[in-house]
């Protein structure tokens, strides 16, 4: 897999899903030995769902994202720093529990931390910016956690064909390449083998590459939704339609105006970070609906990343409990 530039585009085919929680009945036979999280007990996935906002201005990344209220009893996109200048915001099943066991949950993030302290993302020294290996290795070692519990579910799950059950956005400054956008989607699928017995196979990921655009094509403000139903304008549609709500923003200091212009003209990579900061942290606090939580983080090249507003506290909590009416997947919620 080479980096190549593409055009944004809305990659995500959204899970049909009517709550944050997706319930998943106990595997009937014995667990893998490869599996010691999960003993046969009623298993729950929890998601992450929201909108993430990358902009690549001329001397940093910043990197947005609130949550959403579209699905009941989800949680924010969660952010993890990765070693080599990139980090990961994880979107859809995130955390899976393993019910009444009282055992720690299986947090896809703390475990992609992990290889983030092993360097996944920085490339050998010899090896050619280009050929992105490091976002397959570590697409590759996502697969292995995510298949160590999918291969345990052994009901139909009754999901859209194509629509992913993890996505991970991948966004730094790749050596000697530069600033670069990724998502990584993973599926699921399925296939009866006798009876209501389901075979569960979590699929090799795909790879499409976000940011930067094709040659000519403008550097405008990258939106990435999950699920994709999640309504409103995006923040360039936003400048684009000369919102009220960005004006008082845009004319408080000039070099935070040129900064927003630049970003509506499609030349987002010639804007200083320090005015940029100013307007999108203020744009996206703006503009979000009441009830969400926003997270806000810039990467700098030498792998240098900082917080502008941290991620929520407390989002994603080490229990095994659930309320018994919450909506699943075989009894949606109306």
């Amino acid at each position: 897999m080479r980096r190549t530039a593409y055009p944004f585009h809305a990659f995500i085919s959204a899970m049909i899903i009517a709550a944050g929680l997706l319930l998943i009945p106990p595997s009937p036979r014995a667990q893998s030995k490869n599996t010691p999280q999960i003993t046969g007990q009623e298993i729950v996935a929890n998601l992450a769902a929201g909108r993430v906002v990358i902009c690549v201005t001329k001397d940093a990344i910043l990197v947005g994202a609130e949550s959403t209220k579209s699905e009941p009893g989800a949680h924010s996109p969660v952010f993890v720093p990765l070693v080599g200048g990139h980090v990961a915001i994880f979107l859809g099943a995130v955390e899976w529990v393993e019910l009444n066991s009282g055992k720690p949950p299986l947090r896809l993030d703390l475990e992609l931390a992990k290889f983030g302290r092993m360097k996944t993302v920085e490339a050998p020294l010899e090896a050619d910016p280009n050929e992105a290996k490091d976002l397959e290795s570590m697409g590759i070692a996502m697969l292995e956690r995510l298949r160590a519990v999918t291969s345990e579910l052994h009901h139909e799950l009754k999901l859209k064909e194509d629509e992913p059950i993890v996505q991970i956005l991948i966004v730094g400054y790749q050596k000697d390449y530069g600033p670069e956008a990724w998502v990584i989607s993973y599926k699921l699928q399925q296939r009866l083998l006798r009876g209501d017995y389901w075979d569960t196979l979590a699929q090799r990921p795909s790879y499409v590459q976000l940011y930067p655009p094709e040659k000519k094509k403008p550097h405008t403000i990258v939106e990435f939704k999950y699920p994709a139903e999640i309504k409103g304008s995006s923040l360039q549609q936003m400048l684009q339609q000369n919102d009220s709500r960005l004006i008082p923003i845009r004319s408080a200091d000039p070099k935070v105006g040129q900064a927003a212009q630049l970003m509506l003209d499609g030349a987002t990579q010639k804007a200083n970070s320090e005015p940029a900061t100013v307007f999108f942290r203020q744009a996206l606090q703006a503009t979000a609906p009441p009830d969400s939580k926003l997270t806000i983080a810039i990467l700098h090249e030498g792998d240098r990343f900082e917080w502008i507003i941290p991620p929520p506290d407390n989002e994603l909590k080490a229990d095994d409990k659930r309320d018994p009416t919450a909506p699943t997947l075989r009894a949606p919620h109306h």
